[in-house]
């Protein structure tokens, strides 16, 4: 497998509005980081035997490649929607799909395939749209990142930043404290022994050693940072709403049970702008 195909940007595909714009944003980001784009489509009905690519596919590929996209390729793959995509994601590369859809609740913008790949997927997936359905996702706006704690925060920024360079943005590194905190175990709640003002203080030290890294390993990216007395998911919906893209990580090992957190699974459902799940 070439190096470019192992780090492509796989798009999930259908003839609708909502993937179409999927569809720009990916080809922008693949264009500039010189991924491979993979269209992915699964048809309702098994496919002509003439090798014919539907109308519509044939220009979203063409209008990928006019982009800047090289190499772009389409796939048709008979089966379920959110296995083949899985199958043709990788670790290194990204997964996206459109929002609006079937299994999209009034007030929620997340249907049931985007949460079913997120809860599977090892690679970054996105979950492209704008405020409302018909809307393209924004084109202003920093992409905001949400930085917690652990290894996983340093890959939200690169991420980030790798996303906030393609689309010609800055970054807002965003990183929350809060005075309750998680006893051991994970099993209850206690308030803090430290005041808040110390809370503030070692969340901006951990939060700018952070950004730190990561200015040097992308100079050519404006990154700043904001610290947040409130919860993650309250915190980043704010930002959001002012946002290119928000970008968050996915809770990982035996303990989450293969489901994603509150806080992403929150934004995933509700944020106004794209959402990119690492």
């Amino acid at each position: 497998m070439s190096t470019s195909r192992r780090r492509a940007v796989v798009v999930g595909v259908d003839a609708s509005d909502s993937a179409r714009q999927a569809v720009g944003w990916s080809a922008e980001l693949a264009s500039d980081t010189g991924r491979a784009l993979l269209l992915v489509h699964v048809p309702a009905t098994p496919a002509p035997g003439d090798g014919m690519l539907p109308a519509w596919l044939r220009e979203l590929a063409d209008t990928a490649e006019r982009q800047g996209v090289d190499p772009v390729e389409v796939v048709l793959v008979e089966g379920g929607v959110a296995d083949a995509l899985l199958e043709q994601s990788t670790p290194d590369g990204f997964l996206v799909v459109g929002s609006y859809g079937e299994g999209a609740r009034a007030g929620m913008l997340a249907g049931t395939l985007a949460l079913a790949l997120l809860a599977r997927a090892d690679s970054t997936v996105a979950v492209v749209r704008g405020a409302a359905p018909g809307l393209p996702p924004p084109r202003t706006g920093p992409v905001v990142a949400g930085v917690g704690e652990g290894p996983a925060a340093d890959a939200v920024l690169e991420r980030a930043a790798e996303i906030a360079a393609a689309h010609g943005a800055q970054v807002l590194a965003v990183h929350t404290w809060s005075d309750i905190v998680v006893t051991a175990g994970g099993h209850g709640m206690r308030r803090a022994a430290a005041h808040d003002s110390e809370l503030a203080a070692d969340a901006v030290v951990a939060l700018e050693s952070r950004v730190a890294r990561c200015r040097e390993l992308r100079p050519d990216v404006v990154i700043e940072s904001r610290v947040v007395g409130d919860t993650a998911l309250r915190a980043l919906l704010d930002q959001a709403a002012d946002a290119r893209a928000v970008v968050v990580g996915r809770r990982r090992g035996p303990e989450a049970g293969g489901m994603l957190g509150s806080t992403s699974r929150g934004l995933v459902e509700f944020a106004p702008c794209p959402v990119v799940v690492v």
